[in-house]
């Protein structure tokens, strides 16, 4: 999206199998795209309107949704990990329902996604950045919408955050606490199915067997095989990423996560399993 020109940019020159198999599809789209159609987003929707909405996937990263894209993919759902105007959509200024400029652009998000979603196939899973945990309410058109939540054990997501990205202790903290209030609203407020990178790698079957009946789409256990055989952020800044100094990080994560007021604040939420 060019917020400062108005315009909805679209990559013309794409395989979409390719794309849908990408870990990360901003960055396949930034890797390949050769030909590129500029258009004013008072346009509207360039293809026909789409059957349903895209189902989409809510996580604050490192939580194994990558991974459960690329078991989607296995199993033939079409799917798209991370498109670029989503995420720019949930920044903090144009998230805002305050905003007056708003109105207009997430007109424009939701004519691209319906044809992302004709581009991929009907009502595709689109996995979302966890910064789009800021403004659920932006994806959310009615309550029958379907979204999911993927969330993991607090010590264990902040373990891989710490190595990964090495935040300090509050923006991480912040980052998890956002992601918990989004899944709380998306429940209250949608279709929700919600689950946990934990579940899938203590029983891959029974996890797949939910989601795909809240999909209505079979998710067989090979798939699931497949997809955690590899590295799920292969040929990704992410694949191999170690930050120094990672271990005092997570010890000032885990510091502040066990803190009167965060004890207190997390009370509120509906998620003590996650703290484990």
């Amino acid at each position: 999206m060019d917020f400062i020109r108005a315009r909805a940019i679209y990559v013309l020159d794409l395989d979409p199998g390719a794309a849908q198999s990408a870990p990360f599809y901003y960055l396949h789209l930034r890797r390949s795209a050769h030909v590129l159609l500029s258009v004013p987003i008072e346009r509207g929707r360039l293809g026909e309107p789409a059957q349903a909405d895209p189902v989409f996937l809510f996580s604050p990263g490192r939580c194994g949704s990558t991974l459960l894209s690329r078991i989607l993919n296995a199993s033939g759902v079409a799917s798209a990990s991370e498109p670029d105007f989503y995420t720019q959509m949930s920044t903090m200024f144009w998230s805002s329902p305050k905003n007056p400029l708003q109105a207009p652009f997430r007109q424009a998000m939701w004519n691209m996604g319906a044809d992302l979603s004709a581009a991929l196939g009907s009502a595709p899973v689109v996995k979302l950045r966890a910064e789009c945990c800021r403004a659920p309410g932006l994806f959310v058109r009615c309550p029958e919408a379907k979204t999911i939540v993927m969330m993991r054990s607090f010590e264990d997501w902040a373990r891989s955050t710490a190595r990964v990205f090495a935040p300090s202790p509050g923006k991480a903290v912040r980052k998890y606490m956002r992601a918990l209030k989004c899944r709380a609203y998306l429940a209250a407020n949608s279709s929700s199915h919600q689950m946990t990178y934990d579940e899938l790698v203590q029983d891959g079957a029974a996890t797949a067997a939910a989601l795909g009946r809240f999909l209505g789409r079979p998710i067989p256990i090979e798939a699931v095989q497949q997809a955690m055989a590899g590295n799920a952020q292969n040929d990704t800044p992410l694949e191999t990423r170690r930050r120094p100094g990672w271990q005092a990080k997570f010890d000032g994560i885990m510091r502040l996560w066990h803190s009167p007021r965060l004890v207190s604040a997390r009370a509120r939420l509906d998620a003590a399993p996650l703290w484990h």
